[in-house]
């Protein structure tokens, strides 16, 4: 059993060494509000949780270390909605990051440029307000 853990263990970290051995990059973006009044600390994620990060009291973002390949970006705000961003980073251009925004399913898509800037639609309503007689 102890040999087992053993080569279980050299074999992850030899996953693991060679999976930062290819091209990574940062991802940088920021959550603004339509009046750019300050925002609360909101959870952002790439690829549905696999990385996530937390915005600054100035709603940047940044995520190190991400590796080629087409990456979906969340902002999970339970009080304001954000636009969805597919983020497509090819091996050879790492630097320059294609970024495509979806505002919600099924609108149209528009590019963005990179640093991210990500305005808030929509604020969600969660009651109804009380009709009167």
């Amino acid at each position: 059993m102890k040999q087992f853990t053993t080569t279980l263990l050299a074999a992850l970290l030899c996953v693991t060494s060679l999976a930062a051995t290819g091209p990574v990059t940062s991802i940088k973006g920021r959550l603004r509000l339509p009046d750019d009044t300050p925002i609360n600390t909101t959870l952002v994620t790439l690829n549905d949780g696999t990385l996530s990060t937390y915005t600054q009291p100035d709603g940047s973002f940044v995520f190190h270390t991400v590796g080629p390949g087409v990456h979906v970006l969340n902002a999970h705000s339970h009080i304001h909605h954000f636009s969805q961003v597919k983020i497509q980073l090819l091996a050879d251009a790492m630097d320059a990051p294609k970024c495509i925004e979806y505002v919600y399913p099924g609108s149209p898509k528009q590019a963005v440029p990179h640093p991210l800037l990500l305005t808030a639609h929509a604020k969600y309503e969660y009651f109804e307000k009380r009709q009167g007689f």
